[in-house]
């Protein structure tokens, strides 16, 4: 089920980026497998991450990269509770994720100065594997921002 959530392979290298295909389900609606994209590797060498941006990430003791949204920043409290997603307990709006999420989840992290909480939007999905599986990641884990997408 590992194959759900992870990038089938990068393209070719341009100017801009990283061309990538998604295969999988877990950014669902906003990718679906076989979306195209752009990845800008270099981006955030000058640039923080920010909350919302969907990047590529490589997951902690795996050997893929994964496609996933910045839900939390540095030095924040990023629950999952009554079926919403809150930071430092003020409840985020979640307008792009797929399908709302049940109100007995129950997930807590604190990050620290260069962690990252990064969740998938098809939050419901069998087989998706997220913060919620290994927690928050670090800032050395963002391949960097998906920017553009090809088709």
């Amino acid at each position: 089920m590992q194959f759900l959530n992870r990038l089938c392979r990068r393209i070719s290298e341009s100017t801009l980026g990283l061309e990538i295909t998604v295969t999988g389900v877990s950014m669902f609606p906003a990718f679906s497998e076989g979306d195209q994209a752009i990845v800008e590797p270099r981006r955030y060498r000058d640039d923080n991450p920010r909350r919302l941006d969907i990047v590529v990430v490589r997951p902690p003791g795996e050997h893929r990269e994964d496609i996933k949204r910045i839900v939390g920043l540095p030095n924040e409290l990023v629950e999952i509770r009554d079926g919403t997603l809150q930071i430092d307990g003020e409840v985020l709006a979640e307008s792009y994720i797929s399908e709302p999420m049940p109100r007995e989840w129950l997930h807590a992290w604190g990050t620290g100065d260069a962690e990252y909480v990064i969740l998938g939007d098809n939050r419901g999905a069998l087989g998706i594997t997220d913060s919620r599986a290994y927690g928050p990641v670090r800032r050395d884990a963002l391949v960097g921002p998906v920017t553009r997408r090809l088709k």
